[in-house]
């Protein structure tokens, strides 16, 4: 998309960001809980309402998806509290992991539309590098916490990637990003989970 309005460009990818969080959290929620009307109910209205309010106060895009964002996600978790506390679920150790799962990956969306709308030389790098981060992390919930302190130390790693010259950037992430692939490797070869 070309656009002559910098600002304008920027909301647009706003919007379409948040439109894919938005999705991916419907979709995650219908896969995790199985009975997920209540929930592609609650996402379809903040969806309707992000979008609606967009268009009637543009100026406000970032505030209006933050605050739908925080109201979407604070009704899913009262909504699942209940519906544990109704059917005294007993696998709340799965559960725990299905929202931290589902809290990430709200958590990296936003930390990407961040990263994608900043304009800085190393954004692709960074982006790819806390894409293989946010996979670890995931990862590590189900498989164990050494994933998991790789994905989290690979996104830290990649960050910095904000106060590095493009071309000393280059090799960084290629050696950190490599490094982390063959970490990874390793890690699963030995099938410990812990």
């Amino acid at each position: 998309m070309t656009t002559s309005d910098p600002v304008r460009g920027r909301d647009d990818a706003r919007l379409a960001l948040a439109a894919a969080q938005d999705g991916e959290t419907r979709l995650l929620d219908a896969l995790l809980y199985g009975r997920a009307s209540p929930y592609l109910i609650i996402w379809g209205i903040a969806w309707m309402a992000g979008f609606v309010g967009t268009f009637l106060v543009p100026e406000r895009t970032g505030t209006i998806w933050s605050a739908i964002t925080v109201l979407g996600w604070a009704t899913t978790i009262l909504l699942v509290l209940v519906r544990r506390r109704i059917s005294r679920e007993p696998r709340f150790g799965v559960g725990i992991r299905y929202s931290c799962s589902a809290m990430l990956m709200s958590a990296y969306a936003a930390l990407w539309a961040f990263i994608l709308l900043s304009g800085h030389a190393n954004a692709l790098g960074i982006y790819a590098g806390t894409v293989t981060g946010f996979a670890y992390l995931i990862a590590g919930l189900w498989r164990g916490p050494s994933l998991a302190v790789l994905g989290g130390s690979l996104t830290v790693s990649f960050l910095a990637g904000f106060a590095m010259p493009p071309t000393g950037f280059l090799l960084y992430a290629g050696l950190l990003g490599g490094g982390g692939l063959i970490a990874a490797g390793l890690l699963l070869a030995r099938r410990d989970p812990t």
